[in-house]
Formats: structure tokens, C-alpha cells, sequence
């Protein structure tokens, strides 16, 4: 089956082109300007409900979330090696930082940039401050977060402590190293050159 991205510029997104490219597996992108309000049709909205991006589609296979997608690719292409498998010693804490982002990371930096003050004991994220020490020892030593071995992990991390390191929200030093390093590897190279390439869809039905 055919995998499809449905794609927009500087969003989120990128951390699914990043994964496909490090799957090594051929995918087509349909990508396409928010502004354009696709992603608030009938169409779009009945394979997201949220109407967010990025959503794969595997065939006629609707896959939304950024978390489900990674977990759901690497699952289907184990071969690639990018998650430990179930019995494998390394598995819990890979699975703990593929929930870290949307649970822990995307939260805390909301609270960053709005100037939230929630109680620490009242959110779920706990703060920004305990966000970023927790980073930081999860990128310490290195280089990957489950040390020698680069994961999917690495991927959602990398993408969502990049973006905190590129809007002044981020100034650990620890944490710039290993943005330096994610934003080095091959597959992150061909996902900013891909994504520099792409042209949105003129006629959104063609993103169908």
C-alpha cells in the first residue's frame, strides 16, 4: 500500500517527513497551505477529526496523531530498527519519550511562550522548568536518548526541542548539543530539503 503524508509547511509536519526519510521507505506528500482551510473540509475532517497536520494515510488507512503515526510506522517497518521491539530491555523508556512530547514538551512550552503560572501540582507537564531538567538528563550523556542507539524517540524529541531551541524558548546548553546533533543526520538533511521542494497542492482536491 501506498504511504501518503498530507502535509503543510513549517507545522508539525516535519517530524513525520523527518521519520519517513528515516525509514528509508518511497511515500507520496500531498502538502497544502492552512491557509487554504483543507484540513476544515467534510473530506479531511472524516479521516482527522482534528483536522490537524500531519496525517498518514497507509492506503485508505487514516493514521492521525503525531505520536500514533511514529508508532505506528515503525511497527510497520521493524527492520528499520527505529524502536526497540516488545522484550526488548530498552523498550519502556523508548515508549516513555514517544509520550514525552505530546504529554510533557508541547504543553510546557505553551506555558513558556503564553506566561501561563498553573500550580506545578495541578498540570499534568508539571512545569517548564522540570520539562527542560528532564530533557536534559535524557539527552546527557548522549548521543541519543537511548544512548548508542537512535530511535523514533529521537525524532519526536529532537523535532520538539528543536523548535523550543529555534524560538528563544530553549537555552539549555545540553539540549542545543543534541538539537546540533539530530539536525546533522542524513534523514533530517533530505526532510529540509524535501520539504524546501515542496509546492502546495493549487487545487485542494487534489490532496484527496
Amino acid at each position: 500500500m501506498t504511504l501518503t503524508l498530507y502535509h503543510a509547511p513549517r507545522t508539525r509536519a516535519f517530524t513525520a517527513l523527518w521519520l519517513l526519510e528515516e525509514l528509508q521507505q518511497p511515500y507520496e506528500v500531498h502538502s497544502f497551505d492552512l491557509a487554504s482551510g483543507y484540513h476544515r473540509s467534510a473530506e479531511y475532517l472524516a479521516r482527522n477529526p482534528m483536522g490537524k497536520v500531519p496525517m498518514l494515510m497507509d492506503g485508505q488507512t487514516p493514521v492521525s496523531e503525531m505520536g500514533a503515526i511514529a508508532l505506528y510506522l515503525v511497527e510497520k517497518f521493524p527492520d528499520a530498527g527505529l524502536a526497540p521491539l516488545p522484550g526488548d530491555a530498552q523498550r519502556a523508556e523508548f515508549l516513555r519519550w514517544m509520550f514525552f512530547v505530546p504529554g510533557i514538551v508541547e504543553p510546557a512550552l505553551a506555558q513558556k511562550f503564553f506566561n501561563w503560572e498553573p500550580p506545578r501540582a495541578s498540570v499534568a507537564w508539571g512545569s517548564y522548568d522540570l520539562m527542560v531538567e528532564v530533557a536534559e538528563q535524557g539527552v546527557t550523556p548522549g548521543p541519543w536518548l537511548l544512548g548508542q542507539r537512535f530511535s523514533a524517540a529521537d525524532v519526536l524529541v529532537g523535532s520538539a526541542l528543536r523548535f523550543g531551541v529555534m524560538f528563544g524558548a530553549i537555552d539549555s546548553p545540553a539540549i542545543k548539543a543534541y538539537v546540533e546533533r539530530v539536525s546533522q543526520r542524513p534523514a533530517f538533511l533530505r526532510a529540509t530539503e524535501r520539504e524546501a521542494g515542496l509546492a502546495p497542492d493549487t487545487d485542494d482536491s487534489a490532496a484527496s
